[in-house]
C-alpha cells in the first residue's frame, strides 16, 4: 500500500500546503458507532469509582498524547518504507522530526476537527478496540510494518466508510509529515525547490 508519493507536492510551499491542509479538511467522520464505542470504554473506570482526568500531552509537544506517539512511531515505518531501511540514528532523527510536524498539524486543527481525530486516536489506543478493529492485539511497540500495512490496506478496501476516512487520515498525517521535511527529500528523489526562488520568496 504506498503512501502518496511526494513527487505530487509542487515544492516546499506545496509541502506545507499539504501538511496544513488537513486542518481545513471535514474527511474525517468518525460517526455514531465509533463515538459509542469509545464511550463504552470510558465506562470501565467511572464504574469503578474514578474518572480520570484528560491525558497530558507527551513531553515536548503540544497535542499527541504518549500512546498517540507510539501509534505513530508504528506508523512512519509501515507507511514511509525508505525510513524503516535508513540507518538507526538517522531513523531515530527523521522519525521525531516527522512527529513533530503531525503534533503541530493535530494542535493547529480546529476545536471540531480535534474531536474528530481524538476519537479515531483513542479507538486505536484502546487494545480491546484497536484488536477489533486492527486486529493489532498488542502495543504498538510491538507491531510490524507488516501489520499496521495490513491494517491499513483493509480499511481503505471496506465498505466502511469511517474506516476509509480514518486510513486516508493516517496515511496523510504521516506520509505528509515526513515528506515535509528538506531531509527526506534527497531520499524521496525530490531535490528540492529552486533556491533562488525559494529564497526571493522568504527574503
Amino acid at each position: 500500500m504506498p503512501p502518496d508519493h511526494p513527487h505530487r507536492l509542487a515544492g516546499a510551499d506545496a509541502d506545507a500546503d499539504a501538511l496544513h491542509a488537513l486542518t481545513r479538511r471535514g474527511f474525517l467522520k468518525v460517526g455514531i458507532g465509533f463515538s459509542a464505542a469509545l464511550a463504552c470504554t470510558a465506562l470501565v473506570p467511572s464504574l469503578a469509582g474514578c474518572s480520570p482526568a484528560d491525558p497530558a500531552p507527551q513531553a515536548g509537544m503540544k497535542w499527541l498524547r504518549p500512546e498517540d506517539v507510539a501509534m505513530f512511531r508504528a506508523l512512519l515505518p509501515a507507511i514511509v518504507t525508505e525510513l524503516a531501511e535508513a540507518p538507526p540514528p538517522r531513523r531515530a532523527s527523521l522519525e521525531q522530526d516527522a512527529l513533530r510536524n503531525i503534533d503541530t498539524t493535530c494542535a493547529a486543527m480546529g476545536a471540531g476537527a480535534q474531536a474528530e481525530v481524538r476519537k479515531l486516536f483513542g479507538l486505536l489506543a484502546s487494545m480491546p478496540l484497536r484488536w477489533a478493529l486492527t486486529g493489532i492485539r498488542h502495543d504498538w511497540s510491538a507491531a510490524t510494518p507488516a501489520q499496521v500495512q495490513a491494517f491499513l490496506a483493509r480499511w481503505r478496501a471496506s465498505r466502511v466508510a469511517t474506516l476509509n476516512a480514518g486510513a486516508l487520515v493516517l496515511v496523510k498525517l504521516t506520509s505528509v509529515g515526513y515528506y515535509v521535511l528538506p531531509a527526506a527529500w534527497a531520499g524521496s528523489g525530490y531535490p528540492g525547490p529552486n533556491a533562488a526562488v525559494y529564497q526571493a520568496l522568504h527574503a
